[in-house]
This record gives C-alpha cells, structure tokens and sequence, in this order.
C-alpha cells in the first residue's frame, strides 16, 4: 500500500531540506545548497550510494533536487527520513575518499562570465581611470589589458585571415582595434572590445538556456514508471515500458510518458514544456504529456508514445543534428561585409594620402554591420525556435524559419493529413459468388501483416477481429503510391489500387458492372487479386481530423493558396475537399507519389512558395521537392526526417502557429537589419567628414548592434506580451485619445 508523507521544512544545524513528495520505495527531496555547491552534491550522492537500501539515487543540481528510490523491506519510513536528514548535514564536513571520483551530476556547464567579460572590463575600466581620470596608471599596463582582452577576437581574425586565406569584414574592426591601441587611445578600443564580447555572450547565453531547457526536460523524465500489472503497481524501468501500458503518476512526479487518461482528474504544470505557468486541469479521456508534472491527483495514463517518440524525445532528438542559424539574410549580410573589405582598406589608404588625418582616414574600418547582423540574426531565429518548440512546433533550421516565413502556398495530401489516419473497414466485395469474403480478407491481411501504411494496419485489425488467420509471405515487395506485390503459397498476390491492377493486366469493369455504385460511394477501395485473378475488393473509410476544418479557414485567412492531393479516387477526394473548403480546382485525386512531385514543380514554377504537408512514405519526394516540408510527429520515419517543420502535437493548428512565428521572427530579422546598417553607414559617413569622436562611433555602431540584439529576444513573448508591441500600441493609443484623428492601428499592425 502506498503511502503519502505531507511535505515538511525541516532545519537542522546549518542545512536546510524539504521533502517534496513521498511514494513507497521513492523519496524527492529539495536542498538549495545543491544548486551552487557542485562539491557538496558530490559528497551527498556518495553518501547515498553507501546506503544498502539505495537502488537508485539522482541529483539535478539545477533545481536543487535529489531522487533516491529504495527497498522497502530494508527500511522503515522512520528510520529513512532520519538516514537522509542526517546524511544531508553530514555531506557537508565529509571528504570523499581518495579513491571516490565526483560523479558527473545533471549540471551542464554555464557559461563562465568572468571568464568572458573580464578581461574586456578590466581594460575597459583600466582606460577609463587613466584617460578620463588622469591616474597614473602606466600606459604599458592599460595597453597590455586591451591587447589581452582583445586576443581571442584578433587570433580568430588572425586564423580566418592567413590560415583560411579569407577576407572578413572582422579583419576591419581588428585594423581599427589595433590601429588606436598603437595610437595610444585605449578608451575607444576598449569599449569596441566590450560590446562585441558583450554581444556574442548573449548570443551565446540565449542558445544555452535553449538547450539546458530540453535537456533538463528529457532529464527530468526518470528511470523508473510506475506501471499497472494483474492489478498492482510495479516499479518498472521506463525504457522498458510499451505502448498500451498503464502507467501510474502520483502527485509530485513527472508524468514520464505520452498517453490517455483512463482514470482520474488532475492539476498538471505544463510550464516547462510549453511556457504557460498556469495550471491545466486534466480528466479522463485527455491526453498528458511526458515531461510535465502532475501538482494534485492521481492519474492512471494509457501510453501512446515513449522515450523519443514523446513530443519532447522528438524535439530533443532531432534538435541534436539541426543547423540551427542558416539564413539567407544572414549570408548575405556577410558577403556583402566582406566583398567590402579591400575596397573599404583602398578607401582609408585613399583618404589618409589625401587628408594626413588619422581619425579620418580609420573611420571607413567601421563599416562592418555584419557583425551586428551575425549576433542578432542567430539570437531572433534561437528565440523563434525555442517558442516554436514551447507551442509544439519544431522547426529544424532557420533557413526552414525564412522559407516558412515566405510561403503562399499549402499543399497537403489527404490520408493521415487532413484525415485521421485510422481508417476503417466497412465492407468486403467479392468478385464472384464463388469467392467468400474469408478468401477476399485472409489474402489481403496476409499481403499487408508486414506493411506499416494506415490501411494496411486497418486490414490486419479486421481480420483479427474476425479469427482470419494470416499466411505467411513467400516474397513481398511495396510499390510506393500502388500497392503490394506478394507469393503466397506458391501464388502471385496483388493487393492495392486500381492502377496497380491496370498495371498487372487485371480486368476490373466486370467487378464494377456488378457493382455499379461501388465507386461513387465516399469510401475508398482496395483491391485484392490472386494468380491474375480479381477477388474483390475491401471498401473503408478515413474520417477527417477534427481540427482540419478550422486550420484550412486560419491558413485561408492568412490569404494562403490552399491544395490537396490524394491517391484516392476523385469523389472521395472532392467530398473531402468540399468538407474542407478547398476549391475543386486545388483538388487532385489518383496522384502517384511522381505525380505529387510533378504538382509541387509546377508551382514553384508558376513563382509560388510552397509548403508541402504529408506524413506518410508516399510523401517523401514531395516533401524533398517543396520549398518547406512539413510532417507530423506519429508520420512515418522517412516523412520525419525529411520535414523541416513537424508538427509535435499531431494537430495541424499548429502550422497556422508556425507560419505566425516565422512571419513575426522575420520581420524582427529584418528590423535588425535596418537598426545594425544605417547607424553603422552613418558613424562612417561622420568620420570621413567630421572626424567623429572615436569612443561616440563605437556607442552608436556597437550599441546598435547590441539594441537589435535585445530586440531579437521578442521571439520568446507572445505576440500579445511583446514589450515592445505594447509599448508601441500605448503610445499610439495616447495619441488617438489627444487627437481627432483616424485610428489607423489595424494598419500598422499588418504593417
């Protein structure tokens, strides 16, 4: 029997702990000192492990907490509670044996900010004190600190410029570094130094947070799940729990799988997962996902996805092997940056054999807006991704971000896309009175038993449903967008659509005489052949997905071309589309995977961006061929791997969020854009002229680029808290309250 211990605060000598939640044979326990003690977890977690009634002991030092699952026959409640208490004071005056090595704990490596603004302060601050305090600091000293703050910048150029044999645009910002270094002006340089390492480190931190988030998400998922068996509760461990078993949570743990509830009502916290920190009220017959944590109640969850099939082990997963910052923008920024530079080097070469005026002739070194463009383009597209990802949605690269962002054109195929995906049986036709529908059924079950496609896997069910049982397959051979070519017990079978059996030579209009109506009916067909002989046919249907109805009419209003293309006959695929609101025109029936490539060619060759949505194996050139590939988490494998975007939630809503947050993210980029070059242009147009102070030039050209920075974290609100967004509304708001004049508000929001 399983019993529950109230949390409780207890404090004892120095250590503070609380027991969070309590299960037989599981404790979790929070110490703050875990959070900034590495060497302290270290101890504890040994501490633990020399316990005989330890089975497993975890420390996530980020949170502060620690898990110890234990035999239940070794010890008493009592006496647990008293081992840990005094354990986690005794952790504290402990060494460690020699022999003991500190364990690798869940505590990524930070980002070290002394290490990275250091140097660049000390000089900053050293230049300041001997130039605009005029303390007597020794020039030398004040310079070595700007030349070793500045190293790792100037190696890097160093690297790019002789090793490499390349260009680059930092070539103009190390030449202007060095150039008042030399001069003796070390204010100026310093600053530069300060703000480029001050850009990239939050870059750099945002990146970070957005990996530590999924790991500490696919972390915090466990080892064990407490799963239901011959009516009791076993501790059993998660890698080895299936789909379609019952997994137990209790209040206090993570949910550690993907499923239904079959019985309870719960609070759940879905702030990690999705960002929202209000809690969700769960019952039974919703669906729960892996990684969030149930606050209050008690759940019994079917499983429906484990491991890296749960919507955070596929983000996680595929997050791994994304190119995460490849933009066109981005490339471009940087071509034009470094085709610039011999032509900018001639021009200050230019200016000094005229002018005899150092400041003037090392103003055009600042042309360099690339760098602003750098640290804030991978900045805006981590940001989007990283929310994308809180709302279901992943979104591979940030070249996909750009894509998605331009597109004007949907094309989705129909079966398991815009419907469920778990078709049904309906009927079975025979060919003749001499054929039963066993003989129909068994042939075909026997043919599909191997086959992973919806239908197939519908076949299988019914025949099982109806004691057929099934043969085994001689020689089986799938032919993509047809159907199944097989040998069973010595005898050719075919089983699939009418085109396969035109291709084979099976003469079907004797089939369709004796049942006139069979193909204007809204199910769909498969047909089974036997040694060149029709035996029938099995008739299903596929219901359409609830959400595909208000997903068409969000990607409609979004003045969005809308297609479907469908391997199924033309009534079926018209009824569906008809259903959906997609025009007869935009509807293609009986497309062989080729036909679907040649449909996606010909729009991008009409000018249209297209984004092609499918799920299946069917699908996978298509998906290659479009601008943007789109698939959903339960697709096929090979539809997973070749999407850009995938669609976590399995709902196609959240192509409409997708498109949003490109289209916003973008918009961003391309503010970023504008505020990095013009300020950039301008402080050099200043120079050459007016001979601008150098420590003004680096303020305006380096503080641009670390306002488009800080602009480029507005990804991560949603559009609705946008501080800038609001900020902007309510100024605009005060103006139309002061004036009579138009409200002119919706203009500049599409704007």
């Amino acid at each position: 029997m399983l019993q529950a211990i109230q949390p409780e605060s207890i404090e004892e000598r120095s250590l503070e702990y609380e027991v969070i939640h309590t299960i037989e044979g599981r404790w979790r326990i929070r110490v703050p000192r875990l959070i900034d003690d590495s060497e302290y977890a270290s101890k504890l977690k040994w501490l633990f492990d020399t316990f005989e009634f330890a089975i497993y002991v975890r420390i996530n030092c980020l949170v502060g907490s620690l898990v110890l699952e234990y035999d239940v026959c070794a010890i008493a409640p009592t006496q647990l509670k008293e081992k840990i208490g005094t354990a986690i004071q005794q952790a504290y005056v402990i060494e460690l044996p020699v022999a003991a090595a500190p364990e690798q704990l869940d505590q990524r490596p930070e980002i070290d900010w002394v290490e990275r603004l250091g140097l660049p302060m000390l000089g900053l601050s050293l230049s300041l004190l001997a130039n605009q305090l005029a303390m007597p600091i020794p020039a030398i000293l004040v310079g070595g600190a700007v030349v070793a703050a500045a190293l790792p910048f100037l190696t890097r150029v160093f690297e790019t410029t002789v090793k490499e044999k390349r260009l680059d645009a930092d070539l103009l910002d190390a030449l202007w570094i060095s150039l008042y270094t030399a001069k003796g002006d070390f204010v100026a340089p310093a600053l530069m130094v300060s703000m480029i390492e001050s850009g990239e480190l939050l870059r750099d931190v945002t990146a970070s947070a957005s990996d530590r988030q999924a790991l500490d998400l696919v972390n915090s998922l466990g080892e064990y799940a407490l799963v239901e068996q011959d009516g009791e509760e076993r501790r059993v461990p998660l890698k080895e729990v299936q789909i379609g078993d019952r997994v137990v949570v209790y209040p206090g743990s993570i949910i550690p799988v993907s499923g239904r509830i079959l019985r309870g009502k719960a609070l759940i916290d879905e702030h990690k997962l999705t960002g929202e920190s209000t809690l969700v009220s769960r019952c039974e017959g919703q669906v729960v996902h892996a990684s969030t944590l149930l606050v209050e109640g008690k759940l019994c969850v079917l499983v429906k996805r484990v491991g890296d099939s749960t919507r955070i082990g596929v983000a996680f997963q595929l997050m791994q092997a994304a190119p995460v910052h490849d933009t066109r923008v981005e490339d471009y920024a940087s071509k034009l940056a470094n085709a610039a530079v011999l032509p900018t080097l001639g021009l200050s070469a230019l200016i000094f054999a005229v002018t005899r005026d150092f400041s003037r002739a090392v103003a055009p070194l600042h042309l360099d807006f690339s760098q602003g463009i750098r640290l804030s383009v991978p900045t805006t597209v981590i940001s989007a991704l990283s929310y994308a990802a809180r709302n279901g949605v992943y979104i591979r690269s940030g070249r996909a971000l750009e894509m998605l962002a331009r597109v004007d054109t949907i094309v989705f195929d129909k079966t398991g896309t815009l419907t469920q995906g778990n078709p049904a049986v309906v009927a079975i036709r025979t060919a003749s009175d001499r054929i039963d529908a066993d003989r129909v059924l068994t042939v075909a079950a026997s043919a599909e038993q191997t086959n992973t496609h919806p239908v197939a896997d519908a076949i299988v069910r019914y025949a099982e449903a109806n004691g057929i049982e099934r043969q085994k397959c001689e020689v089986w051979d799938y032919q993509i967008g047809l159907g199944i070519v097989a040998q069973i017990a010595g005898q050719r079978v075919l089983v699939g659509s009418d085109r396969l059996m035109r291709q084979e030579g099976i003469e079907l209009n004797a089939f369709h005489a004796r049942y006139p109506d069979i193909t204007s009916g809204n199910h769909s067909l498969v047909y089974v052949a036997q040694d060149s002989e029709l035996l029938g046919a099995i008739l299903y249907t596929d219901p359409v997905r609830p959400e595909s109805h208000s997903a068409v009419a969000a990607l409609k209003a979004q003045r969005l071309d809308i297609y479907t293309l469908s391997g199924d006959r033309q009534r079926v695929a018209n009824e569906v589309a008809e259903k959906l609101g997609i025009e007869p025109d935009n509807t293609y029936s009986s497309c062989s995977p080729l036909q679907k490539v040649e449909i996606v060619r010909q729009l991008r060759d009409n000018g249209c961006t297209v984004a092609f949505v499918g799920e299946g194996i069917n699908d996978a050139a298509a998906l290659a061929y479009a601008d943007v590939s789109i698939s959903i988490a339960s697709g096929s494998d090979i539809a997973r791997e070749t999407a850009d975007v995938l669609l976590l939630d399995d709902d196609l809503r959240g192509l409409t969020k997708a498109i949003e947050i490109a289209k916003r993210s973008m918009d961003i980029v391309y503010q970023n854009t504008a505020l990095v070059a013009i300020p950039n242009i301008g402080v050099v147009l200043a120079g050459i002229f007016f001979a601008l102070n150098p420590v003004l030039s680096v303020i305006i050209s380096n503080g641009s680029a670390l306002l488009a920075e800080l602009n480029a974290l507005r990804p991560l609100f949603d559009a609705e808290d946008d501080p800038i967004a609001k900020i902007s509304n309510a100024k605009f708001s005060n103006s139309n309250t002061s004036n009579d004049t138009p409200d002119f508000s919706p203009v500049l929001a599409t704007a």
